[in-house]
């Protein structure tokens, strides 16, 4: 049996105790604040509150269920790829989940004075603001609207409907004609648990051939699968270079490299 030791610079970081709660509720907070946006935080409450737990439908996925597409120009493709990079919710997604996501928003338009969400709705569709402005009002009881922020194009929200099916916390108006992409979240989670689903076992197969790995039992390589990102590297580009510090461990997946060492004179 292969000596597991000779692999030890192979070191997984785990968090110290403490660290992942931390980082639940630093990604919570980020989530909240989105919207409404920070200014409304005084205005709400004292001090950012933590969101009561709501408890969604389990998701079901259909048989044969496909991701609807939505006709879009090759500008308008390019227009969302952008604005999708900008945003904390979806910007880490690999390429080709990212394609299934963008095919899936929905033009949709609203006229000036129209709400595109409003407070205390449930939330059905996330947005992204591609031509026009909105302004984002908040109100507390009885107390009259407090604008707290305004959007242009590129301006997304309403992203707490697809990851906890929350009421809307604000109202976002639109302050002149307006076209957005909608994303429901319905097809956002299917799309999500499908790809998921089919990722986390691409990978546990993958790593049952990696001869390194020989040693690992399947949930340690069940938890690699779920720590691996996707890296995409051109060709010609450098991936690892000699006497640099080495902080990442790959494998390769799709496609070759060449390996060259400098030799002493």
């Amino acid at each position: 049996r292969r000596d597991i030791g000779k692999y030890s610079d192979l070191a997984i970081e785990v968090p110290e105790e403490g660290d992942e709660d931390d980082e639940d509720e630093q990604e919570e907070q980020e989530v909240l604040v989105d919207e409404p946006p920070a200014a409304a935080r005084a205005y709400l409450n004292s001090s950012v509150r933590r969101r009561s737990n709501v408890f969604m439908e389990a998701v079901v996925v259909e048989k044969g269920w496909v991701a609807p597409t939505f006709p879009k120009s090759p500008e308008e493709m390019l227009r969302l790829d952008a604005y999708i990079g900008l945003t904390a919710l979806l910007r880490h997604l690999d390429i080709s989940l990212r394609n299934t996501v963008i095919q899936s928003f929905e033009k949709k338009y609203f006229s000036l004075g129209e709400n595109l969400i409003t407070q205390g709705d449930q939330g059905d569709y996330y947005y992204i603001l591609d031509s026009g402005t909105a302004d984002v009002f908040i109100q507390k009881g009885n107390d009259p609207e407090l604008k707290v922020n305004h959007y242009t194009a590129g301006g997304a929200f309403g992203e707490l409907a697809l990851l906890h099916g929350d009421t809307r916390r604000a109202t976002v108006r639109a302050t002149e004609e307006c076209m957005t992409w909608a994303l429901d979240r319905d097809t956002f989670r299917k799309i999500m648990m499908q790809s998921g689903k089919s990722t986390m076992s691409e990978r546990v197969t993958f790593l049952n051939k990696v001869s390194i790995l020989d040693e690992l039992t399947a949930f340690e390589k069940f938890k690699i699968a779920e720590a691996l990102e996707v890296r995409e590297a051109i060709d010609g580009e450098v991936i690892v270079k000699e006497g640099d510090s080495g902080n990442n461990f790959y494998i390769i997946n799709k496609g070759g490299c060449n390996c060259y060492k400098t030799l002493p004179q």
